[in-house]
């Protein structure tokens, strides 16, 4: 029997405190609420994953089978999909846009069939769609593996003088990288060499395998270590190390660059895969271009053509262009899309299967859409809703909740004061909810407080000049300080390659460690050709941007903002682990505590196929992380892992009277809106709006009294309700009115209303964006006709 609701029954996972929720099936539900209320517990933790475990046991899997349920029943469940904003941490470094939404298989497909040979380079063999995969061994460059780009080492600088020995390289100049030494021996012992050895008694062959490798040693040769990588670069991340950084850094700008492949001219493709074209476009030219633009171009090869897959590649792409994906290009690398983004993309997906009866579950899909976007994104999902699917949204966005058709409010506070259902009804009847900390403000703008004057702009400025990179289009952009000034835009108009692709790394450049960015930028890697004058007006530059915290999968906040190594150090000096002799290692799951079985993460990650993996419990630490005799050690009758489950706020009452400094982050924390995640929760679980707030707090925690630092945020208060955004906006005021200056890049009305000053950039994306529409006072761009954002502040 069908049934028209979904019905779920005392849900007590996490902070849910036994509540039951109907939900009406093909209609869009907005679940809200403040910050940590309880949302994505209910959405995510209780519908969504008893839909995948459903799905997993009749399908003859052995995983998923034996959980525990958090609820008594769910009723009325069909088959789930969801895509929340962590899904971005899990993606594939190599997945781009184009792999992701199968359009670079389909263009693939199409210059294969319809491709034209360019005559010099005809080899007579017929065109295959791997010619045109960077990934595949049939497409790819043989020079760069298909990733467009090379290391060029400047050999005469390393190798010119004969007379050196051996050691005067490697001792030398790869001292730094601890993990070359066992490397080196064994090419030294394959040799029968010494680091006394002179280059000029080398033989050909031991020169050669000094330089490149040998078959005979695993040392990979001094021109193929590679100190600009990732991996290494991670390696050297914490404090200690700074120096040791730069020393890299120096190497590589002496002895080595990386360049474009001269051989595939940074396609990354093999010669027929270069040279075949489609109007006069390779595949490469066609993925690097906006998809607007590239929506536009084969619609006029198609309708030249009328070519079917043409046809159908228009099809996705304007799918895409209508979920307000238009700005980005199909090379575009998955990681480097925002929560939103990756949603939207995932909606595209959806959108293009035509699927039914299904029930999405999204988290803030509106996230990073300007005002002016978002109702097309209504609009698709609504049409979603009338192909007879289900749609739950966990959002704080007016707009979206004022177009539900029906409401869930969680609350009344976060954490421990959450978990409770505050209303479940229709819209017009939540607006007159009492007890909701949200509804207010949906009923009555005025409760949104902005400033009732802004501050006046001082001559103080930071001045960008000829900023060209990207789509801006060699702009000038004056920036006040000593005040809050707004990046508005659509999305794709150009804020994030003004600020984080331009100003961020001339700051970078001209105060060096004085500017605080999770980004590592070598002086080599600033490419834009644009000016920055002004930079003598600041002291520090802190860039705190939404990239994860942490670089593990065990990273959580109390290890990001230093509070975990204090916390272990008490743990060490009670008198149990004294008895057992425990050091403070012994706590950590990254050390001699954690468990062998699931090394620290307290669960085993089996992959189920279609790049889906599911968490199963480990058995040998029953899913604690530690080893068993670590829990037995307690600070006032709590263990290790009591402590990591305890929210902000449980937190900054049990360490009152324990330990300053750790007091001091807490708060902070919570004066931030972040009292009710938990010390332990892991990285891969926070979202970027969230790690965000975390790192503002550990900065904020260093001390709130210095002057004339420089504080750029992006997006502040993604994720946060309308009750959360007016405690964050308070604290941001407060550094400002401290002598400090803060830039955000924003979207909110509500956010660019307390502004002093917005520069908005436009007029739309993509190529139709770079250029300056507008800028002044929030009063001014209300009355300026060229602003689009003026018309949406408050």
């Amino acid at each position: 029997m069908k049934t028209n609701q979904i019905k779920i029954k005392n849900a007590h996972i996490h902070n849910l405190k036994n509540i039951d929720v109907t939900i009406p099936k093909e209609k869009l539900t907005v679940i809200t609420g403040v910050s940590g209320s309880g949302k994505s517990s209910l959405a995510f933790d209780t519908l969504y994953e008893e839909g995948k475990r459903r799905y997993l046991m009749f399908s003859d899997t052995q995983f998923g089978m034996d959980s525990v349920p958090s609820f008594d029943t769910i009723t009325g469940l069909s088959p789930t999909v969801a895509a929340s904003q962590c899904t971005i941490r899990q993606s594939n470094p190599r997945s781009t846009v184009g792999t992701r939404t199968k359009l670079s298989a389909v263009l693939a497909m199409l210059f294969a069939s319809y491709g034209e040979k360019d005559p010099l380079y005809d080899d007579g063999l017929p065109l295959s769609m791997e010619m045109f995969q960077r990934n595949s061994a049939k497409g790819m460059c043989a020079r760069c593996i298909g990733k467009g780009h090379t290391r060029i080492v400047y050999e005469d600088k390393i190798y010119g003088d004969m007379e050196q020995g051996i050691g005067d390289i490697l001792e030398g100049r790869f001292s730094i990288i601890s993990t070359w030494h066992n490397k080196i021996n064994d090419y030294l012992k394959a040799f029968n060499l010494s680091l006394d050895t002179k280059l000029k008694d080398l033989t050909e062959e031991q020169f050669i395998a000094l330089k490149y490798g040998s078959p005979k040693t695993k040392f990979a040769g001094v021109n193929f270590f590679a100190p600009t990588e990732s991996s290494t670069l991670e390696s050297l991340q914490n404090k200690k190390k700074i120096s040791r950084r730069q020393e890299l850094f120096a190497f590589t700008q002496a002895y080595a660059k990386e360049a474009v492949c001269p051989k595939c001219k940074g396609t990354g493709l093999g010669v027929q895969g270069m040279y075949t074209t489609i109007s006069g476009k390779n595949i490469t030219e066609l993925e690097n271009m906006y998809i607007s633009d590239l929506l536009q171009f084969m619609e006029n090869y198609a309708a030249k053509s009328n070519n079917i897959l043409a046809r159908e590649i228009c099809i996705k792409l304007r799918c895409m262009a209508d979920v307000g994906l238009y700005h980005l290009s199909l090379s575009r690398s998955v990681p480097t899309l925002s929560g939103g983004e990756i949603q939207r993309l995932f909606l595209a997906s959806y959108i293009i299967a035509e699927m039914n009866s299904i029930i999405f579950v999204f988290d803030e899909p509106t996230i990073g859409l300007h005002e002016l976007e978002k109702g097309k994104l209504i609009s698709i999902i609504k049409n979603l809703v009338e192909r007879g699917n289900t749609v739950i949204a966990v959002e704080h966005d007016a707009n979206f909740i004022n177009n539900a058709d029906y409401i869930i409010d969680m609350g009344p506070g976060a954490g421990i004061r959450g978990g409770e259902k505050i209303f479940e009804g229709e819209y017009k009847e939540f607006l007159k909810c009492s007890t909701s900390k949200t509804a207010p403000f949906l009923a009555d703008k005025n409760r949104f407080k902005t400033r009732s004057s802004t501050r006046t702009a001082t001559n103080r400025k930071l001045v960008i000049e000829g900023a060209d990179i990207h789509n801006l289009k060699n702009i000038t952009v004056s920036i006040p300080l000593g005040i809050m000034a707004g990046i508005a835009g659509v999305s794709g108009s150009g804020k994030s390659s003004l600020v984080s692709d331009t100003l961020v790394p001339k700051l970078k450049e001209a105060l060096r460690d004085k500017c605080v960015s999770d980004e590592t930028y070598n002086p080599g890697d600033i490419i834009c050709s644009a000016r920055l004058r002004g930079v003598q007006n600041i002291k520090k530059c802190i860039v705190i941007d939404q990239k994860p915290i942490g670089r593990s999968i065990t990273s959580c906040p109390a290890t990001y903002t230093g509070i975990y190594d204090r916390i272990r150090k008490l743990f060490a000096e009670t008198e149990i682990a004294k008895d057992y002799g425990y050091s403070a290692g012994m706590f950590s799951v990254n050390s001699e505590g954690g468990c062998r079985v699931c090394h620290g993460q307290g669960v085993i990650n089996y992959h189920i196929g279609m790049g889906n993996s599911i968490e199963v419990k480990c058995e040998a630490c029953g899913g604690a992380g530690f080893l068993p005799e670590v829990m037995e050690v307690e600070l006032d009758g709590m263990n290790i892992k009591d402590i990591l489950d305890m929210t902000i706020d449980e937190a900054a009452i049990f360490f009152k009277d324990k330990d300053r400094i750790i007091c001091n982050i807490l708060k902070t924390m919570q004066r931030v809106g972040m009292g009710y995640i938990t010390l332990g929760q892991k990285t891969p679980t926070i979202s970027g709006g969230e790690s965000q707030r975390i790192k503002l707090a550990k900065e904020l925690s260093k001390g709130r009294n210095a002057k004339d630092i420089l504080y750029i945020l992006d997006e502040p208060t993604t994720g946060l309700s309308f009750y959360d955004s007016q405690k964050l906006m308070d604290l941001l005021q407060e550094l400002v009115d401290t002598g400090n200056s803060v830039i955000v890049t924003e979207h909110d009305p509500y956010v660019l209303s307390n502004c002093d000053y917005i520069i908005e950039l436009g007029k739309g994306g993509g190529s139709d964006g770079g250029n300056v529409i507008a800028a002044g006072t929030p009063e001014e761009l209300k009355n300026n006709e060229n602003s689009i954002i003026g018309g949406y502040l408050f």
